[in-house]
């Protein structure tokens, strides 16, 4: 059991890294798979994962315990001393501080990771057809927007595994509007003063998704008194969030404080 679980995970690893709309799939696995097993159970499934990732390369590692496995920490330490907290603000709390850390392990190996970049820059120049132009543009937008897209990632996946392990009760989650603050002191700190730039734009976009996600659920709560159909709801209410942004930020911010009533008429 501990061999088959601990291949199957490190299987898993790989799907969720080669493609990121599935990268929610490992840990909810796991944690569907391991939550009612024992502390003991989990460590040696752990360590057999460990082994074969690190088998497969090693650099894998920083990835597997640094993202996949502090998502499952987060998970349980929440679950039990977060019983008050809501759901779409365990999401968030457990994206920002895998987040932060993956931030300040970037800074810190920045001039390997800077090198690695030019060398995936040079590698689509090579191979693909892009221009010059093109590949510039795009890696440019990334660079910029580095800070942004890793919490936008992560906030997907963590929302994701959330999702699919408690979608029963899902038009029940809430979100506290105090996460208004910081948006509003960091907006005006942005306009008023020096300390603008690249940053603190990606701050404020990070701080937008909390809203987006629960938009995206105020859609699907929305559409099920009509449709009766919860996942197609949510993909429906996933796919508006996606494609105006600012509109369901606006939308669930305001939510977050007035409670919504559905009237059927």
């Amino acid at each position: 059991m501990f061999l088959i679980t601990g291949i199957i995970i490190a299987a898993l690893f790989l799907v969720s890294t080669s493609m990121p709309f599935l990268s929610w799939v490992l840990p909810y696995y796991k944690i569907k798979k391991l939550e009612k097993a024992d502390l003991k159970t989990k460590i040696i499934v752990n360590i057999v994962a460990l082994a074969a990732i690190g088998w497969i390369d090693i650099h894998f590692l920083v990835t597997y315990v640094g993202v996949f496995i502090s998502i499952e920490i987060f998970y349980y330490i929440l679950k039990k001393y977060g019983k008050n907290i809501q759901y779409f603000d365990k999401i968030f709390i457990i994206s920002l501080l895998i987040g932060t850390g993956i931030c300040i392990y970037i800074y810190f190996n920045r001039v390997t990771l800077n090198a690695g970049f030019e060398q995936l820059k040079n590698l689509y120049l090579q191979k693909t057809t892009f221009s010059q132009y093109e590949v510039d543009m795009a890696f440019k937008y990334i660079k910029n927007n580095f800070t942004y897209l890793v919490f936008a990632y992560l906030n997907m996946t963590v929302f994701l595994v959330y999702y699919f392990l408690h979608k029963e009760d899902f038009f029940g989650w809430e979100v506290s509007y105090l996460w208004l603050i910081p948006y509003i002191c960091i907006f005006f700190i942005g306009k008023y003063t020096s300390f603008g730039g690249n940053l603190v734009t990606n701050i404020l976009e990070v701080l937008k998704i909390v809203y987006i996600m629960y938009f995206m659920k105020i859609v699907a709560n929305i559409l099920y008194e009509k449709v009766k159909k919860q996942s197609l709801c949510f993909v429906i209410g996933v796919f508006l969030g996606l494609i105006s942004p600012e509109f369901a930020f606006i939308f669930g911010a305001l939510a977050s404080g007035i409670k919504i009533k559905i009237v059927k008429s």
